[in-house]
């Protein structure tokens, strides 16, 4: 991989949100929301970023685009073939930058400002960059209403007339007002219904393609991220255990927290016998991680090495960018998403 061919460059971030206690409000501890995350997004690449509710992954795009701001690390995007760390810019040069970087929210009805019109909405990021004239405004929202689905007339409506999933067209025009190079989508199809969904994804893989765009795309359901991305990197407590090519997970998982995962995709066949094997134990408390590895507690194959040691994330032997944080990738044979299927069963 090549420096120029990458977009983002994200080493060791973290976010940690202190525990404060007492009637002075002492801190007395912190939540590792984000706790050392390291990874590169190609330019026009959609990275996937999947994990159970509360790992960190939301926490990690806002982070990266400094919605929240991180507690350490390095952000480097690159602008004009110039890698800039954007948690060393002040708040003025990061605004300006903020026309390469935007965010698609999770809820599509919070994301919106139900007092605003549809075409206000739209038009914000441009208000906010003064880019064009009120007719030249006017004009590129009936245009991106266009490209999302949506039709120019509708600009002059409030956010209340429209159904869930034309909401997230409307938040995923104004995320592409400003021609951005790299959008964070923060789980775009999570609230919306099952059919609803597949055509927001259809949506932005279009985009993505016609405007050559880079998606980071968080998401929860590995089937979602199966459809679209190229890559995905799972991650378990505020850490990345698993990155590879989409296929490459998918058929061959190196660490036991993406084999549980993937167990967790139903088939697609009345026929089958459904046997259920949970996923044993809770998720530990991020204000008190175990030691070694995060997911030794739940761990079915772990060993004392894993209880003493926390494993670092190298490249899997015999496995091109396949990278993995496990002590025993080497001597585990784990069961892809092929196996599951051909043994006609149901995880969860």
């Amino acid at each position: 991989m090549k420096d120029n061919q990458i977009i983002l460059e994200v080493k060791n971030l973290k976010k940690y949100f202190p525990i404060k206690k007492g009637f002075f409000k002492r801190v007395v501890g912190h939540v590792k929301a984000v706790d050392g995350v390291s990874f590169s997004i190609r330019k026009g690449e959609i990275l996937g970023l999947v994990g159970e509710s509360g790992c960190g992954k939301s926490t990690s795009g806002r982070s990266i685009i400094r919605l929240i701001e991180p507690t350490s690390g390095s952000i480097k995007f690159n602008k004009d073939g110039t890698m800039i760390d954007l948690l060393k810019l002040k708040r003025k040069v990061l605004n300006e930058l903020r026309r390469d970087i935007q965010i698609i929210f999770q809820d599509p009805f919070s994301s919106l400002d139900s007092r605003m019109s549809v075409r206000d909405i739209i038009a914000e990021p441009l208000d906010v960059q003064k880019i064009g004239t009120k007719k030249q405004r006017t004009e590129k929202v009936m245009e991106l209403l266009e490209k999302v689905g949506l039709q120019g007339y509708q600009m002059n409506r409030y956010p209340h007339e429209f159904s869930g999933g034309q909401r997230q067209r409307i938040g995923i025009a104004r995320a592409l007002a400003l021609n951005p190079q790299l959008i964070v989508c923060d789980e775009p199809v999570s609230a919306l219904d099952v059919s609803v969904q597949a055509q927001v994804l259809n949506l932005l893989s279009d985009l993505q393609q016609e405007f050559d765009l880079t998606y980071l795309f968080i998401v929860h359901d590995l089937s979602v991220v199966e459809y679209i991305s190229d890559r995905v990197m799972v991650m378990y407590l505020g850490k990345i255990v698993e990155i590879a090519e989409t296929n490459d997970i998918y058929i061959n998982p190196k660490h036991p927290y993406t084999e549980a995962l993937l167990r967790s995709i139903p088939v697609a066949d009345p026929r089958s016998s459904q046997m259920r094997l949970p996923l044993e134990g809770k998720v530990p408390d991020p204000s008190n991680p175990p030691q070694g590895c995060n997911f030794h507690p739940r761990c079915k194959y772990a060993t004392e090495e894993c209880i003493l040691n926390e494993p670092q994330l190298i490249e899997a032997d015999g496995f091109d960018n396949h990278y993995v944080s496990c002590h025993r990738q080497n001597e585990l044979h784990l069961n892809g998403i092929q196996s599951r299927k051909s043994n006609s069963e149901i995880f969860v």
